[in-house]
């Protein structure tokens, strides 16, 4: 397995700082100290074998808002092509749009503004050269589960060719289930990110190998891309864990094999080397 973590690294410097959006003019800089930060993060990952990174969708910040005039894939060319080469042959990327990213809308600005966010990210990753899928949920659930899927279907085509080809679907923790997202991969093709704690708490009955064992066919081989977190106690369910349990990790890593997992827990980096450590010690660390 890899392991991963998410956007920025908390011990070296910030990966996703963002502008306001008054304030577009400082978008370059920003930017470029984004970038420089994850450079940074990168190497310092390869070094500690943390072999999965998810990037800010704020390395660019306000990218694919109508008012940006930058024109970032030219101003920040030689920047993304350094990152690039950081990342090919080593580490496994992905990117995770924020829930203003509904693609299955009913409200047309909405879809509209959804799909210009995700080509940004997909433009993001040719820029530096690299692969990786942009992970996203299936969104919105007017009128009903089937009506919520039929709109993604519908949508999912309005995507320009360079999203369609990384899109991936999240299972949420409270109405689209693993099996949802299979029935989207069944018509489209998308394959599906494994979410354990959502899937605690929002399934269909499967238990966690049958749902694993599903989502493995829709990689074509390649290793399953899953988050992983256990909830925080004393929160409301679906909490991201503040630091990794150690014991609730090993039970679901002696139950998993093959899979790259995303840390999604609120210290980052901390629980990552935590997670290595513990899959060297059984032998499971790629």
């Amino acid at each position: 397995m890899k392991i991963g973590y998410v956007s920025t690294n908390r011990s070296l410097c910030k990966a996703d700082s963002t502008v306001r959006l008054d304030h577009l003019e400082k978008v370059k800089e920003t930017s470029e100290r984004n970038l420089n930060c994850l450079k940074r993060i990168l190497s310092w990952n390869i070094d500690h074998d943390i072999l999965f990174f998810r990037i800010s969708s704020n390395t660019v910040p306000f990218a694919s808002h109508p008012r940006m005039t930058l024109d970032w894939r030219n101003e920040l060319r030689d920047q993304l092509r350094s990152v690039g080469d950081i990342i090919r042959g080593r580490i496994r990327i992905s990117m995770h749009p924020g829930q203003y990213v509904v693609l299955n809308s009913h409200k047309r600005e909405v879809v509209e503004s959804s799909i210009a966010e995700l080509k940004y990210h997909a433009d993001l990753l040719d820029s530096m050269g690299v692969d990786g899928h942009i992970q996203i949920h299936v969104g919105s659930s007017q009128g009903g589960k089937r009506e919520g899927k039929l709109r993604f279907q519908e949508n999912f085509y309005l995507l320009p060719e360079n999203v369609m080809k990384r899109l991936a679907i999240e299972n949420d923790d409270r109405v689209y289930t693993v099996g949802d997202c299979l029935d989207l991969w069944d018509v489209l093709g998308t394959p599906v990110v494994f979410d354990n704690l959502h899937h605690d708490l929002n399934n269909n009955g499967e238990s966690l190998e049958d749902a694993l064992k599903k989502v493995r066919i829709t990689w074509k081989g390649s290793r399953p891309m899953t988050d992983y977190s256990s909830q925080e106690k004393g929160d409301r369910p679906g909490v991201h864990a503040s630091t990794l349990s150690v014991s609730h990790f090993l039970d679901y890593v002696k139950r998993v094999d093959d899979i790259d997992m995303m840390l999604e827990i609120k210290d980052k980096e901390k629980s990552a080397l935590k997670a290595v450590e513990i899959l060297r010690e059984i032998g499971k660390l790629d």
